[in-house]
C-alpha cells in the first residue's frame, strides 16, 4: 500500500499546498533543533550551536525547492501557479480577456450548436437496425397493389419487401375528434425493417386482405399521450376513420417510419376484386437486402424486376416502372442527398471557428509583445524556452476554457434558435434535443482551439530567439514582426469573412430566383384546412357536410373564396393515372397518357388566384346529370392539342366509366402539382359535384385576411363533430416548406455570413486599436510637429485597411476557385456571379473601414503634451 500513501501525499501537495508548506517549514525547524542540540551536547555554546547548524543546514529556499521536487509535483504546480498568474494578467486586462473569450465563444457555439443540429437531423441512425441494407424502390407513392403482389413474388435479392402509404385518420376520442397522421402498410412491414414491438406484436401475414379483421399498432408516443400509458393497451378498441380498430402492438420508444410525424401503423387492404388494387398507383414499396447480396447482385434484381414488368404491363412513357429502374437507401430517399449541404454547411462552420481562432492567436500575439519587458526578466531570471511557452499555452488554455464555458451556453440557447427557424417538416423538430455530449465538445473544442491558437505567439517567440529578449532585440524590430503577423491574420479573416459573404450572397439571389417562379398560385391570404371524415358515414352523408361546411365558411366576413380540392398543389402530390383522348385514338399502350386527377369545387381556382387560361371554371351547374365537363392544366392542352383548340375536346380519366367522356371547358394556368422545381407533370381538374363518391377527405381553401380557423372549427364541430380538422396552416408556410432545402441553407449561410462579418470587424479593430496603443506617442509628436487630427485619422484608416483589401482581393480569388462547390446548390444563378462578388467586397470595405475609424478617431485626438509628459 506504500503507492498509495504516495499517491495520498501528492494529492494532499496538490489540493492543500499551504498545509504542506506549514508541515514542511516545522520539519526544517526540527531537523535545525535536533541538530543544534547535538552540537551542545559535544560542548558549543547554544547560540553558536544554533548558527552552526543553521549554516550546515544552508538556505531555508532551496532546502524547500528540494523537498517539493521529491514530492514529484512540480510539473502540477507550476501549472497551478501559471493558472493564477494568468487569471491576474487577466484581471488586469479585462478588455483583452473580453474580447478574446467573445470572440472564441462565438466560433465554439456556432460550432456546437450547427453540429448539434446536424446531427439530429443528418447523422443520427434511422431507428431501425442495418439502415445500410433497407432501400427504397423507384417510382414512389405510384406503385399499385397488383403490381407490389407480382413484384413480391420477382424479386430474389431481397429478405422481404413491403408496401405502404401515407394517410391522416380522424381518431375520436371522449375529448373529440383528432387528426391522427397514419402509415397504412402491408403485413411485412416490420419484418423488413426488423423491428419488434415492446408490447404485444406486429402485424401477420393476411391482415392486409380482405376479412381481416382492423388492427393497429401505435407508436410509443401515441400510447404514451392519447393512450394515456395503458398497461393494458393491448386488445383495447380505438376508433379511427369511424371504425373500431384492435391495439395489438406498441413500437418501442424512438422508433418512426418513415418519418416522425406518423404515429400509429394500421394494414392496407389489398383487395383484387378492387378498381383501387387494378388501377390506382398511391403505394411505395421498401425491400431488406438479403444476407449475401452484392451491391451488383441487388441491381441485377432490380433490372430483372423492371423487364418482367414491363412484359407484364403496358405502360404510358411517363410513368414506364420498366424503364431505369433503381433503388436508393432509406436515408437517402428520407432526408434527400444530404452529403453536399452537409460539406457546405461543415466547411462555413469551419471557417467560422478558423476566424474566431486567427482573431484569439492576434489578440494573445499582442498582448506577448506588450509583455516583452516581463518576459526578458523571467529569462534573466533562469526561466527556460519550456518555461516561457507553457505559459503562453496555459494562458491560451485558460481562455479557451473560460470560452468553453460561455460557448456551450450560447450553443445551448442557439440550439433554440436554429431549430424554430428552420422549415423543417415530417415531424423531425420534436425528435431534436439539444445533446449532452454537446457541452462534452464544447470543452474538447475548447482545448484544440486553445493550441491552435497559441502556435502563431509561440512561433513569434521562438523565432525571435529568447535571448533576444535579454535586451538584444529592439522594440521596434518585435512590434515591426508582430505587426506583419497580425496583419497575415486580419488579411485571412478578411479572406475567410468574403468567402461566407459571397457564398449567402450567392443562396439569398438563388432563393430570390426560386421565389420568383410562377407556381401558378398565389399563397398571400390563402388559408388551407384538411377536413377529414370518418369511414362510417356513408356517401350522401359525407357530401352533405362538405357542402354544409363550404356553405357556412363562404358566408364569413371577410371570405373572398373558399373552395375544395382533394390534394393541394405542391405539398401532397400523388392520385394520378391512366387518361384516354378521344381525338388522339392512336395513344394506348405506351404512348397512353398518365395525368394527375383532381376534385375541385367551383370557387377554388379563385381561391388559388390560379389564373384561366382559356374557357370557363366550374359552375354550380356542372353536377351530376349534367354534361360531364372537366379543365386541363396548360402542359396537358400542349401536350396533346399543341395546334389546336384544347375547349371542346374530350377526355376520360380514372375513376371515369368504360365509354364515358368528359368535355374540356377550360385550361388553367399551370400550377406545381408536388415541387417547385423540375419538370411538371399534367393535370385534370373533375368538379368535385361530379365525382363518383365523394371521399372522406378534402382540403378547405379560403382566401380571406381574417383569422378562419378558429371560425372553421366551430362550423365543422356543430355540423359534425365526427370529422377531424387538420393542418391548419397559410399557403405561403406550404411554399416555405417546399423551399426547406434553400432556405435551410440560406438560413445558416446568412447566418454564418453575419458571424464572419462581426469576427472581422473585431480582429480588424484589435489590430488596428493595438497599433494605435504602441503608437501613441509617435502620434503625440506628430501632432506636436503640426500634423493635423484630420491627418492621423487618414493615415491610421489607410494602414489598417491595408490588410483588408489584400484579404478581399484575395477572398474574391479563393472564392472563385470554389465557385464549383457551391454550383448544385443554386437556380439560374452562376456561382461567379459579379454582383455576388461585387457586393461582399463592398461589405467587406465598408466593414474594414467601420473597423478602422473608431481607433483612428482616438489616434486623432491624442494629446501631444499629455503623452510627452508620460514619456
Amino acid at each position: 500500500m506504500r503507492w498509495l500513501n504516495n499517491l495520498w501525499f501528492r494529492i494532499r501537495a496538490i489540493l492543500v499546498p499551504g498545509r504542506m508548506e506549514r508541515d514542511l517549514d516545522d520539519e526544517m525547524v526540527f531537523h535545525r533543533r535536533m541538530e543544534a542540540e547535538k552540537l551542545v551536547a559535544q560542548g558549543m555554546a547554544v547560540h553558536e550551536a544554533e548558527h552552526e547548524a543553521r549554516r550546515r543546514f544552508g538556505s531555508d529556499a532551496r532546502q524547500k525547492e528540494r523537498a517539493r521536487e521529491s514530492w514529484g509535483i512540480g510539473l502540477v504546480s507550476d501549472l497551478f501557479a501559471d493558472t493564477a498568474h494568468t487569471f491576474r494578467q487577466l484581471r488586469r486586462n479585462l478588455t483583452f480577456a473580453g474580447v478574446s473569450v467573445l470572440t472564441l465563444a462565438l466560433g465554439i457555439g456556432a460550432t456546437i450548436s450547427l453540429f448539434s443540429v446536424i446531427q439530429g437531423l443528418m447523422l443520427r441512425p434511422l431507428p431501425f437496425p442495418d439502415e445500410d441494407e433497407v432501400v427504397h424502390f423507384w417510382f414512389d407513392y405510384s406503385w399499385r397493389g397488383v403490381e407490389f403482389d407480382f413484384a413480391k413474388d420477382v424479386v430474389t435479392a431481397f429478405d422481404g419487401i413491403s408496401a405502404y402509404t401515407a394517410w391522416s385518420l380522424p381518431f375520436q376520442t371522449d375529448a373529440g375528434t383528432t387528426l391522427l397522421p397514419v402509415i397504412p402498410t402491408s403485413a411485412e412491414l416490420f419484418d423488413v425493417l426488423q423491428v419488434a414491438p415492446i408490447m404485444g406484436r406486429t402485424f401477420e401475414t393476411g391482415e392486409d386482405r380482405p376479412g381481416a379483421e382492423l388492427v393497429i399498432v401505435a407508436s410509443y408516443g401515441l400510447w404514451q399521450q392519447e393512450l394515456g400509458g395503458d398497461e393494458n393497451v393491448i386488445g383495447r378498441r380505438i376508433v379511427l376513420g369511424g371504425r373500431p380498430h384492435t391495439v395489438i402492438g406498441v413500437a418501442p420508444p424512438g422508433f418512426y417510419f418513415p418519418t416522425p410525424e406518423y404515429r400509429a401503423w394500421v394494414p392496407l387492404l389489398l383487395d383484387p376484386s378492387t378498381q383501387n388494387y387494378q388501377g390506382n398507383g398511391y403505394l411505395s414499396i421498401i425491400g431488406r437486402r438479403a444476407n449475401g447480396v452484392t451491391e451488383a447482385g441487388l441491381e441485377a434484381d432490380v433490372q430483372l424486376l423492371g423487364a418482367a414488368l414491363g412484359e407484364q404491363y403496358t405502360y404510358p412513357a411517363r410513368w414506364d416502372k420498366s424503364a431505369n429502374p433503381a433503388v436508393v437507401g432509406m436515408r437517402e430517399y428520407v432526408l434527400g442527398d444530404v452529403e453536399p449541404a452537409l460539406l457546405l454547411l461543415f466547411g462555413a462552420v469551419v471557417l467560422i471557428l478558423f476566424m474566431a481562432c486567427a482573431n484569439a492567436a492576434a489578440l494573445i500575439l499582442a498582448r506577448t509583445t506588450d509583455r516583452t519587458t516581463e518576459l526578458s526578466m523571467r529569462v534573466a531570471l533562469g526561466a527556460g524556452r519550456g518555461r516561457i511557452v507553457r505559459q503562453v499555452l496555459t494562458e491560451s488554455v485558460v481562455l479557451a476554457v473560460i470560452a468553453g464555458v460561455v460557448g456551450a451556453a450560447l450553443a445551448r440557447g442557439l440550439f433554440g434558435t436554429l431549430v424554430a427557424s428552420l422549415p423543417l417538416s415530417g415531424g423531425y423538430a420534436g425528435t431534436l434535443a439539444f445533446p449532452w455530449l454537446g457541452f462534452v465538445g464544447a470543452f474538447a473544442l475548447a482545448l484544440l482551439v486553445a493550441i491552435a491558437v497559441a502556435i502563431i505567439p509561440i512561433v513569434n517567440l521562438l523565432r525571435g530567439g529568447l535571448g533576444d529578449l535579454r535586451g538584444a532585440r529592439s522594440d521596434a524590430g518585435i512590434q515591426r514582426q508582430t505587426g506583419r503577423a497580425q496583419g497575415i491574420l486580419v488579411a485571412a479573416e478578411v479572406l475567410l469573412a468574403l468567402t461566407l459573404v459571397t457564398g449567402a450572397g450567392l443562396l439569398v439571389r438563388s432563393v430570390s430566383q426560386i421565389q420568383r417562379l410562377d407556381i401558378g398560385v398565389d399563397p398571400e391570404n390563402v388559408t388551407v384546412l384538411d377536413l377529414v371524415a370518418t369511414n362510417d358515414m356513408t356517401d350522401e352523408q359525407r357530401r352533405a357536410f362538405f357542402d354544409d361546411v363550404l356553405h357556412q365558411v363562404q358566408a364569413q366576413p371577410g371570405v373572398e373564396w373558399a373552395g375544395y380540392i382533394n390534394r393541394l398543389p405542391i405539398r401532397d402530390g400523388g392520385w394520378q393515372g391512366p387518361t384516354s383522348i378521344e381525338s388522339r385514338p392512336e395513344l394506348v399502350g405506351p404512348d397512353r397518357s398518365n395525368s394527375y386527377w383532381r376534385e375541385a369545387t367551383p370557387d377554388y381556382f379563385e381561391a388559388m388566384g390560379v389564373e384561366l387560361k382559356q374557357g370557363r371554371f366550374f359552375t354550380e351547374s356542372d353536377r351530376t346529370g349534367a354534361v360531364d365537363v372537366v379543365i386541363v392544366s396548360e402542359s396537358f392542352a400542349q401536350m396533346w392539342w399543341p395546334d389546336e383548340n384544347a375547349i371542346g375536346q374530350r377526355i376520360s380519366g380514372t375513376g371515369d366509366q368504360q365509354g364515358q367522356w368528359r368535355e374540356v371547358v377550360g385550361v388553367v394556368e399551370e400550377t406545381r402539382i408536388h415541387r417547385i422545381l423540375g419538370d411538371n407533370d399534367i393535370a385534370m381538374f373533375i368538379p368535385y359535384a361530379q365525382t363518383p363518391f365523394a371521399g372522406t377527405s378534402q382540403v378547405l381553401v379560403v382566401n380571406t385576411k381574417a383569422d378562419i380557423g378558429p371560425s372553421v372549427r366551430r362550423i365543422v364541430r356543430t355540423v359534425d363533430a365526427r370529422v377531424a380538422v387538420a393542418r391548419l396552416g397559410s399557403m405561403d408556410a406550404v411554399v416555405a416548406t417546399a423551399m426547406a432545402e434553400p432556405l435551410r441553407l440560406r438560413f445558416f449561410l446568412m447566418l454564418f455570413a453575419v458571424l464572419g462579418l462581426v469576427l472581422g470587424a473585431v480582429g480588424v479593430y484589435g489590430v488596428v486599436s493595438y497599433a494605435v496603443t504602441r503608437r501613441r506617442a509617435e502620434f503625440g509628436i506628430r501632432m506636436a510637429l503640426g500634423a493635423t487630427s484630420t491627418n492621423v485619422l487618414s493615415h491610421v484608416v489607410r494602414r489598417g485597411m491595408v490588410p483588408v483589401a489584400v484579404g478581399v482581393v484575395a477572398g474574391v480569388v479563393v472564392s472563385l476557385a470554389l465557385a464549383r462547390v457551391v454550383a448544385g446548390f443554386l437556380y439560374e444563378v452562376a456561382p461567379t456571379d459579379p454582383a455576388s462578388l461585387g457586393m461582399a467586397s463592398a461589405v467587406l470595405l465598408l466593414t474594414g473601414v467601420l473597423a478602422t475609424v473608431i481607433p483612428a478617431w482616438r489616434a486623432g485626438r491624442t494629446s501631444p503634451v499629455e503623452v510627452l509628459r508620460v514619456d
